[in-house]
């Protein structure tokens, strides 16, 4: 069985208290040696296509609790455009270019480059399975049985190297797994409260 449901425009206090939460989720966890600070969600933009939710069982369904698993589906335009600061030296960004730029290994700098980045993610595909219970007393907790990231489109600040944007592709990639199966079940749960 499947249902739809409306998207809402979500309020200006909903979006900031979701940035604040990703924020704190994205920072929490070790980040890669580049990345010499803060990692800020300066944009977060909820779409206007919601999920698509197909139910395949409902394990409980009461008054003041509900708990079912569901299918869901999501190919929509949220996007979500975040800021930092990377430790960057081009001449390393390529190892084959790197002797044009070197004399016996030598590189020509003396101090590392600290330049701002944005990032943009868009274009969120996901298929996966999730388990959601929904309390009037404890709020609402989901959670992926499964990997449900299928794509994401990363654009930075730094796309004309190529080998920096398919490091980050890569990157945010595996820490979007990770923030699907660990943080994005203790986000949707405090949103809820």
């Amino acid at each position: 069985m499947a249902f739809k449901f409306n998207w809402p425009d979500f309020t200006t206090e909903f979006v900031e208290q979701a940035k604040q939460l990703l924020t704190t989720a994205l920072n929490k966890s070790n980040k890669p040696a580049n990345i010499v600070d803060h990692i800020i969600v300066k944009d977060l933009n909820m779409g206007t296509k919601p999920p698509e939710l197909e139910i395949m069982e409902i394990g409980e369904l009461a008054v003041d609790k509900f708990r079912g698993i569901f299918k869901l589906i999501y190919s929509g335009d949220a996007h979500l455009t975040l800021q930092t600061k990377v430790q960057a030296n081009p001449m390393n960004s390529n190892k084959s270019d790197v002797s044009m730029y070197t004399r016996r290994g030598i590189l020509a700098a003396d101090q590392p480059l600290v330049v701002p980045m944005l990032l943009r993610l868009s274009n969120l595909k996901l298929r996966g399975i999730i388990v959601l219970v929904v309390s009037k007393q404890k709020g609402i907790t989901l959670v992926f049985k499964n990997d449900p990231l299928e794509k994401v489109d990363i654009s930075s600040t730094f796309d004309s190297i190529s080998s920096i944007q398919r490091f980050l592709q890569t990157e945010i990639e595996k820490r979007l797994r990770v923030m699907f199966q660990e943080d994005l079940p203790s986000i949707v749960h405090q949103l809820s409260l």
